[in-house]
């Protein structure tokens, strides 16, 4: 076999094997621009919230203080979910919660008054905390509306720490009760880049569900799909000339 003909096969089995899987991708992206996120988590038959509301009994339990303050709130007394006493680095507090998980109040530990939110300091001491080596903080920022992308979708008010590090780290986290939020660094950004141009969602980036990612997914599909017949369609007709042009025997 000719040098030049065995890298022609070699290039066809190739590229065979290669839109079989740019086939699969296709038909992937397609799928996932067409079911939407919370249908496949089952978010949109979730009947119940995270949390069924605290009983009387429960809070007559509570430390006094507590339960004056609780019946202060102006959430009364139907809605909590969660009562956690917790530190997360700016000392302990009661994390009053509802239903839904969401802050209700955070109380000091033994008279029950609001507590302020975190401050700069607070949220720094934190955020070194957390990363491992404590490293100097850069800056330290509230962020109370208009979050950059890389903190998109997360709860506000927020505090971004920015390290000194070769990773070059931001550590997010609640200004209100001091919770780590999010982490990025230059990998996660390097990954959300490409990310984006996954989803092509060049704004939230995170949206699956949007018609430039379902017509360019039927593209890549139909493009697939015809190079296949196309390599099928040859090879077969490549087979009928080679019996058509055989030698007859004598």
């Amino acid at each position: 076999m000719k040098p030049r003909k065995s890298t022609y096969l070699l290039h066809r089995w190739i590229g065979l094997i290669v839109s079989l899987q740019l086939l699969a991708w296709s038909i992937g992206g397609f799928t996932f621009s067409i079911l939407h996120i919370e249908n496949v988590r089952g978010e949109r038959d979730i009947a119940a919230p995270p949390y069924e509301t605290l009983d009387h009994p429960t809070l007559q339990s509570l430390p006094e203080p507590l339960r004056n303050a609780l019946r202060a709130l102006p959430e009364g007394e139907h809605n909590f979910g969660t009562i956690t006493l917790a530190d997360r680095g700016a000392g302990p507090a009661w994390e009053i919660r509802d239903r839904d998980h969401a802050l209700i109040a955070r109380l000091h530990p033994l008279t029950a008054r609001p507590l302020p939110n975190l401050s700069r300091d607070q949220a720094q001491h934190i955020a070194q905390r957390d990363f491992i080596g404590s490293p100097e903080a850069l800056s330290t920022t509230l962020i109370e509306s208009d979050p950059p992308t890389e903190y998109r979708a997360k709860p506000l008010p927020a505090y971004r720490v920015e390290l000194d590090h070769d990773k070059r780290p931001h550590i997010y986290l609640d200004a209100r009760t001091g919770e780590i939020t999010a982490r990025r660094n230059r990998t996660w950004r390097i990954f959300d880049f490409f990310w984006m141009l996954h989803t092509m969602d060049y704004q939230g980036r995170d949206d699956f569900n949007h018609w430039l990612l379902t017509a360019f997914s039927i593209l890549a599909i139909l493009t697939a799909a015809s190079g296949l017949t196309l390599w099928l369609w040859r090879a077969k007709s490549r087979r009928k000339r080679k019996r058509n042009t055989a030698p007859t025997p004598s």
